[in-house]
């Protein structure tokens, strides 16, 4: 955990957003009520301390009740809260450090709890948690700012590719993927670094696993899925 001041509503924000019973469609479509009442700038801060704080704080909750809370979070489909994020109304500075502390995401949630599994191919054996790992950069928007006006958009690209690259030093297969996933959508709209992130990865593993090398490469050219 990192040394900051708990946010005022945290401990009612975790409860909202992830002590809910588990069903097939996610907390969110079963409810007619899924906004969690704060200011963007509040939204922010919440799950800013969410992130940085993931591994012990998230310990308590199953595997599936992550996978939605994580959801309810990223995935514009399932609230709005993801926007708050990509709002000028929140300074920049603490829309970059929400972003980056998508790499506690990585470090101390995803690599210890995700099976080592991949899945573009639908390998078997992933867990709950292996699917917003996987589709994070499908289902969030914050791989495409070009709603952003010049320059902030260039700032917030490189703070996402940024955390891809980080997430690319995983030992988890599935974290991997899920970086390369993340960069092949950015290409189309960002490759001043995006192509020298992955090939700087693939010039330094020796890839054990075919599937892996072969979705990097189509990371690459920017044809994932």
């Amino acid at each position: 955990m990192l040394p900051d001041k708990t946010p005022l509503r945290y401990s009612e924000w975790l409860g909202y957003v992830f002590d809910r019973p588990v069903t097939p469609s996610g907390w969110y479509s079963d409810s007619e009520d899924t906004d969690f009442k704060a200011e963007e700038i509040e939204v922010v801060a919440l799950v800013t301390h969410t992130l940085e704080n993931c591994g012990a704080d998230l310990a308590e909750y199953s595997d599936a009740q992550v996978n939605h809370g994580l959801n309810y979070i990223f995935d514009s489909a399932c609230s709005d809260v993801v926007f708050a994020l990509m709002s000028d109304s929140v300074p920049i500075s603490s829309r970059l450090r929400a972003i980056s502390a998508i790499k506690f995401l990585y470090q101390d949630c995803f690599g210890p709890r995700c099976a080592p599994v991949l899945g573009h191919n639908s390998e078997p054996g992933g867990n709950s948690l292996n699917y917003i790992c996987y589709m994070l950069w499908d289902v969030s928007p914050l791989s495409y700012w070009e709603r952003t006006a010049s320059p902030d958009r260039e700032i917030f690209y490189n703070a996402v590719v940024d955390v891809l690259e980080d997430a690319l030093n995983s030992t988890n297969p599935a974290c991997i993927e899920s970086a390369l996933h993340g960069l092949g959508h950015i290409l189309s709209n960002h490759n001043d670094r995006v192509t020298g992130v992955i090939t700087a990865y693939q010039k330094r593993n020796t890839f054990e696993s075919l599937q892996l090398r072969s979705y990097a490469q189509h990371a690459s050219v920017g044809r994932i899925q």
